[in-house]
């Protein structure tokens, strides 16, 4: 099943009463075309589409975040958590056994896992996953996995696979971490996946700076439904992160 956010799968969604003004207006650009636009704070008047730019832009200019995804599909959970920089990452994701984690820091990866989180994550055959277990893994950029790695953990690679997709729409305004906030809804985020459908919400805060703060969304494919959320807080804040010690170069562990 695809993930919605870049490696975040979501389970919770946070309904809150909409504040102030109503949430939408449509304005007439011609006889034949309506544009709905939003209608509170810092958004007001702008399109579906403006408020994914506004949130993008927001995004990059803030340079880092905190993240808390999850998803739920029937009694499997998935909970992914991190911070990422334009320069930076870490991330802790956990799926009934398997825990993997990666810290980005100084130009390498570095990969800590038990066994079944190297088995899953990163390829390893059961006895070399059994072997490397909790010990930390250099992955450098030279390596094969190092690209697909720092883009799940920088802020850049996380950005990117937010928004919905296809045609948009505005939701109701509501109350996400005490900062009120409209929701612009669409299909999956990135490429199509055959015979995988499925709707995200974004919702983005209505006041400067129009930060994202919450997405929300379902997936199913075949019998399986997934429902994913996630929260995006701590925007701007420094990472300060450190390079574990000891670690084992990736080039030197066999995969097989």
């Amino acid at each position: 099943m695809r993930r919605i956010v870049a490696g975040m799968l979501g389970a919770l969604v946070a309904l809150a009463a909409a504040c102030g003004t109503t949430s939408t207006a449509t304005k007439t650009t011609d006889k034949s075309k309506t544009v709905t636009t939003a209608g509170v704070g810092s958004l007001k008047g702008k399109t579906a589409a403006q408020i994914i730019k506004a949130a993008t832009t927001a995004a990059q200019k803030a340079g880092s975040a905190h993240y808390v995804l999850s998803a739920v599909e029937g009694t499997s959970s998935q909970t992914i958590s991190g911070d990422a920089s334009s320069t930076e990452g870490q991330q802790a994701v956990s799926q009934g056994s398997q825990h993997i984690q990666v810290v980005y820091v100084g130009g390498v990866a570095y990969v800590q896992g038990n066994a079944a989180g190297l088995n899953s994550a990163m390829g390893f055959a059961t006895t070399v996953a059994t072997k490397y277990a909790n010990k930390w893994i250099a992955v450098h950029s030279t390596d094969a996995l190092f690209k697909s790695i720092v883009s799940a953990v920088t802020l850049a690679g996380t950005i990117a696979q937010l928004d919905p997709s296809g045609a948009l729409t505005l939701t109701a305004p509501k109350t996400v971490a005490g900062r009120q906030a409209v929701g612009v809804k669409g299909g999956l985020p990135g490429p199509a996946q055959t015979g995988v459908t499925g709707a995200t919400t974004l919702y983005v805060a209505a006041s400067d700076p129009t930060e994202p703060l919450e997405i929300s969304g379902t997936a199913a494919q075949g019998t399986q439904h997934v429902v994913d959320t996630g929260t995006f807080t701590n925007w701007g804040k420094a990472l300060n992160l450190t390079a574990p010690s000891g670690a084992v170069a990736f080039s030197s562990v066999p995969t097989k």
